[in-house]
């Protein structure tokens, strides 16, 4: 950032506002030229600051670095304003932003309320935008020049904060899931499904087509009496589930389940996604089946040893990426002794693909993550187990770190032997835990 001397400055403010002036008057609307504009504006890495409070009553302050990148800056090139469409993180320092400029020009910039305190502008530089901030293109043949008044905005919320709202039992009700063990929470049909064993081994399915205000029904399950929960999909608008010994199963309602004829002797069913079935079949192949029937090996970029068959969690969700959305299947778990992590985008011809960081740092700690839920909300993965810590990745994968938000508290996860399941839906981590059923939303859903 270099400050411009005041002769200098005086000259080109001068040439600038007479320029700037005549493109106003003769043109009643101001079009981008390839003189003078500016096209495209990026931030770079902001800063916010938290204040945790220790048990003593100590309170400590410290930065933590996000990429405004993700915050788009909106340019309105009639009016000569440009603003953030998203706004920052709570608490973000306005006084060093970084950023870009993209366009045809010479750039300079003030304060709005300082009409000669003009500095020259090279990408990169840190802005201060505790007040409005004029930015100038000037054209490099001198005959043209145009202004635009720049603004941050940030939110006056927590867009990270959350509150839980226990959602099952409601009042002086009983709960639904009292008693119940191997429960397993699954989003189908616009709403929750939640499985449940009883004292006696019978399967319950508790089920709501609303998530607003959600109104439950409990009914008994037939054909599950080797059920394996933890292999419980949703797919092609019915649920599949495999047993024990390896038969696959599918159900319309859930209530009713039924043996798949197929060729395969044993399958162990891993995922579902929007084109189809992923399974470990005859324990010999990775595989994908369009309808349950035919199975079809799939290609792994990496050893098939390496792949979760036994000890394991999947999610398919959309990644959002620059306005679209990416299908995407992603599977966790214990491969022998080691902790791996799988992904693919849905009905694409590439290999599934082995995300391993170099940085062990970064893993994903399964041991910490008992009865473990592969969830994606919030543009991230995160695996949320009977414990206290959960792992969030928005690398699809890739990299892991210890993560705070979203966690039950102890008292809230229910006790040793009764079980945890996560999923998210309509906005909502949902999370059965012991009798409960609980559900939060972090605040950006809310706006």
């Amino acid at each position: 950032m270099k400050k411009i001397a005041n002769t200098l400055l005086t000259l080109l403010a001068m040439s600038a506002i007479m320029l700037l002036n005549n493109c106003s008057k003769d043109e009643e609307t101001v079009e981008p030229t390839s003189y003078c504009y500016i096209d495209e504006m990026t931030l770079g890495t902001l800063t916010r600051y938290e204040t945790t409070t220790e048990e003593s009553g100590e309170t400590t302050t410290y930065p933590i670095t996000y990429s405004g990148s993700y915050y788009p800056m909106e340019i309105d090139q009639i009016n000569g304003t440009i603003t953030n469409t998203v706004p920052l993180l709570l608490n973000t320092d306005r006084t060093i932003v970084p950023l870009t400029i993209e366009g045809e020009g010479n750039f300079y910039y003030r304060p709005l309320n300082d009409e000669n305190d003009w500095y020259s502008f090279t990408a990169g530089d840190y802005v201060d935008f505790s007040t409005p901030v004029v930015f100038r293109a000037a054209a490099t043949d001198g005959k043209s020049a145009r202004d635009y008044i720049v603004t941050l905005t940030i939110r006056n919320n927590d867009p990270e904060g959350y509150t839980w709202e226990q959602m099952m039992p409601l009042g002086e009700s009983a709960s639904l899931l009292e008693g119940r063990q191997e429960r397993r929470i699954i989003e189908w049909k616009g709403g929750l499904a939640i499985f449940s064993k009883d004292s006696e081994n019978a399967w319950h399915m508790t089920f709501t087509s609303t998530l607003s205000s959600p109104t439950w029904t409990d009914s008994p399950c037939t054909g599950l009496a080797d059920a394996d929960i933890m292999t419980l999909q949703s797919y092609a608008g019915e649920l599949w589930m495999s047993t024990t010994s390896g038969t696959l199963l599918e159900s319309i309602d859930g209530l009713a389940w039924e043996p798949v004829q197929t060729e395969a002797s044993n399958i162990r069913l891993l995922a579902g996604t929007l084109s189809v079935l992923y399974a470990y079949v005859d324990d010999i192949a990775i595989c994908q089946s369009p309808n349950g029937k035919d199975w079809f090996p799939v290609e792994l970029d990496e050893d098939i040893s390496l792949f979760p068959t036994t000890e394991f969690t999947s999610v398919f969700y959309m990644q959002e990426n620059k306005g679209s959305s990416v299908p995407r299947v992603a599977i966790a778990g214990i491969a022998g002794s080691t902790v791996t992590v799988w992904n693919k985008i849905d009905d694409d011809d590439e290999p599934w693909a082995l995300l391993a960081s170099t940085d062990d740092s970064y893993a994903l700690s399964w041991e910490s993550l008992p009865e473990a839920s592969l969830v994606a909300y919030s543009d991230r993965l995160i695996a949320i187990g009977n414990q206290s810590t959960t792992y969030q990745s928005t690398d699809n994968g890739l990299t892991w770190w210890s993560y705070s938000q979203l966690t039950l508290d102890e008292n809230k996860r229910g006790g040793s032997g009764e079980h945890i399941s996560a999923t998210a839906s309509g906005g909502y981590i949902w999370i059965a835990a012991g009798p409960r059923l609980w559900r939060a939303r972090i605040n950006s859903y809310g706006e």
